[in-house]
């Protein structure tokens, strides 16, 4: 049997403190919203001190990035599970559209990212540095499961960039309808939307 030691003591604690603090900005940016969500708010829907959260996240903009890693880490795991290197053509356009039109059910998570976007856009000295960070972030995201969608396979920054660009125009256009007008759009046209505008990049 392995001993535990102190220090592995330390790092399980450290672990569940991030766990429960990210758990808790979830929540938290449900309820409040990103903008006026505080710090201190998350710590206390935690059950932690603000300084276990500094320990752990520098500022509001670190912890919304570490969600959304956590949340292309589940993204990853979504395909690995769905796919091989050699599915069809036909499976990984069902994967890509059932993972994004799962996405767009997902309340808490739409309203977060489209919230963020709204932010950095009113605060243009911010806005070019966290565009830049969520970009980082869509290639890592996106190189993680290129083996099993090589479609979206792109050399070119730029034009990579243009398909993350064009994917969340018709995703955060969607959502913002979904929610704002629920009857407007039927389950069925959302899913459409999504799977004319996946078989355009999946050829």
């Amino acid at each position: 049997m392995r001993k535990v030691t102190p220090e592995h003591r330390t790092q399980e604690r450290a672990i569940r403190t991030r766990e429960d603090l990210m758990a808790a900005a979830r929540r938290v940016f449900a309820r409040d919203g990103f903008e006026v969500a505080r710090l201190q708010d998350i710590a206390q829907e935690a059950g932690k001190t603000r300084g276990a959260l500094y320990d752990h996240f520098k500022d509001k903009e670190d912890l919304f990035f570490a969600l959304i890693e956590e949340n292309m880490e589940a993204d990853g795991e979504f395909y690995r599970t769905r796919l091989t290197p050699e599915s069809s053509r036909e499976e990984r356009v069902a994967a890509l559209v059932d993972h994004m039109e799962a996405m767009l059910c997902d309340r808490k998570r739409v309203m977060l990212y489209l919230e963020f976007k709204m932010y950095a856009i009113r605060h243009p000295h911010k806005q070019k540095r966290l565009a830049e960070l969520h970009q980082a972030l869509c290639v890592k995201g996106m190189d993680s499961k290129l083996h099993l969608v090589p479609e979206l396979h792109e050399d070119n920054s730029q034009k990579r960039r243009a398909i993350f660009a064009a994917f969340g125009a018709v995703l955060d256009g969607l959502a913002l309808n979904l929610y704002f007008d629920p009857g407007a759009l039927s389950q069925e046209e959302v899913r459409s939307r999504i799977e004319q505008m996946v078989r355009e990049r999946v050829v």
